[in-house]
């Protein structure tokens, strides 16, 4: 049998209820005739089902070892990846002394509570919390990434499979009923394979933009936290690499002491409010016409916008009240993404975000420099460290305002944002075809589940819908 075998996850047995999901998932058999060539299997009779745990947080020996254990937080940042690390780890004790379970790679993953519905595939052996429910595929039967795209595809069949006031949760007799509808292992693998191929390059191009955001980080932890350009002067050196020669000739060779310790002599202690604006532009009801794109909390990760939502801006939410502009940066100040933030690249003209977020706008600091600034890990804790609230601690705009800065020399300020835009606008560009790519995507996965799109002698697929 493979990887099938008896599920893992004990508990009340399988619902006898039929609800139909909308492509090729369905808790009992549904009433979706299913395409030619394609069958309604229980899902259990291709894969096993397992679920997870979290062990004692009482006992320090269970945690902190070298097993990755997959939390809610690891799935809503990286849904419909493979993931290779987690936030958090286990040890073996901790495996053996609770009911986690260690699965292999290749592992499909969905989240069942709190967070209703991200899908992540193990990239190697890991646990899981009990928020998840866990499928080993039989690799005979059972193409892992062809369930993967199911579970993607099937978002908005889980508020029918779920059930709850405060937390929608899909519970196991629904799980345990689940079926799926499957071609044959190879026409599986030939769908997988196209949709994997534009994941691939999405995937690219965020490794890329990783790349891009380290190098910019790179140059301004060298020019304005370990001063090495100043230092060099100070050794002798006649110049810096990829510093421009008029600035290096202009920079001081001596530090002088400040509140946040040595600063090149010349450069000042200030506070960021008196560098930038801070949420400058608010926008009121009445003063935008037409559709806007509108950012909320949840779209935005570290250094990357998941989504905008279009509406009609009468029937925007009320919150959608900060005008963004090019160079701005967004700060995410309140949960669920507290402490994320994003550059904004020449947006629409009709971009609003929520109130959320801290829009912080160049001034004295030109758009590179600023963000670089307060994406820093140091930045990043003192914001932390100053969150008012106990159950839900918010940042305030006067706590970005009255947040201590180095100011260096306007025309190290200027140098930095010139070698730095480039950079930015990379990143801008590879995001704008990660877009695209993930458009094609979303567009042709509904069509190949449902059996109207067929990959067979359609090597041009992706190119026609790309």
């Amino acid at each position: 049998m493979g990887e099938r075998g008896e599920t893992k996850t004990g508990g009340r047995a399988a619902t006898t209820a039929n609800i139909d999901g909308d492509y090729a998932l369905a808790v009992g058999t549904g009433s979706r005739v299913p395409p030619d060539g394609w069958q309604w299997h229980l899902l259990t009779s291709l894969a096993r089902l397992e679920t997870g745990h979290t062990p004692s947080r009482k006992r320090p020996e269970y945690w902190d070892g070298d097993i990755p254990w997959i939390g809610i937080r690891d799935a809503t940042g990286n849904h419909g990846r493979t993931i290779h690390d987690t936030e958090q780890h286990v040890t073996q004790a901790g495996i053996d002394n609770s009911s986690a379970r260690l699965l292999p790679q290749n592992t499909v993953c969905l989240s069942r509570t709190a967070s209703v519905g991200y899908v992540v595939v193990m990239g190697r052996p890991m646990a899981t919390s009990q928020d998840f429910v866990n499928w080993v595929c039989d690799p005979a039967a059972l193409d892992y990434r062809f369930l993967k795209y199911v579970l993607l595809a099937e978002k908005r069949a889980y508020d029918r499979f779920s059930h709850g006031t405060t937390h929608q949760t899909i519970y196991f007799p629904e799980v345990k009923a689940f079926y799926i509808c499957v071609p044959d292992r190879d026409r599986q693998a030939d769908i997988a394979d196209v949709l994997c191929s534009l994941d691939d390059k999405i995937e690219l191009n965020r490794r890329m933009n990783r790349t891009l955001e380290a190098m910019a980080a790179s140059i301004f932890k060298a020019w304005f936290v370990d001063f090495e350009p100043v230092r060099a002067k100070a050794a002798g050196a006649a110049a810096f690499p990829g510093m421009p020669q008029p600035v290096f000739d202009a920079l001081p060779a001596t530090f002088t002491d400040s509140e946040l310790g040595p600063i090149p002599e010349g450069w000042e202690v200030g506070v960021l409010g008196d560098n930038c604006e801070i949420n400058r532009h608010s926008v009121r009801k009445g003063e935008v016409e037409g559709e806007i794109e509108y950012i909320d909390i949840a779209s935005v990760t570290v250094g990357q916008l998941d989504s905008v939502t279009r509406y009609d801006f009468a029937d925007a939410p009320s919150r959608a009240r900060r005008r963004i502009r090019h160079g701005d940066t967004l700060w995410s100040c309140v949960r669920p993404n507290r402490c994320s933030y994003l550059f904004i690249h020449n947006p629409p003209r009709h971009r609003l975000a929520s109130t959320g977020f801290a829009v912080l706008s160049p001034g004295r600091f030109g758009p590179a420099f600023l963000y670089n600034l307060v994406t820093r890990p140091e930045f990043v804790d003192y914001l932390v460290a100053n969150a008012d609230g106990s159950a839900y601690p918010a940042v305030r705009a006067d706590h970005f305002a009255a947040a201590p800065v180095i100011v260096p020399d306007t025309a190290v300020v200027e140098a930095f944002d010139r070698a730095v835009m480039p950079l930015r606008d990379l990143i801008a560009a590879s995001d704008a075809q990660a877009t695209t790519l993930a458009e094609t995507r979303d567009t042709l996965l509904p069509k190949l589940l449902s059996g109207e799109l067929s990959v067979y002698g359609r090597a041009d697929l992706v190119e026609s819908y790309g």
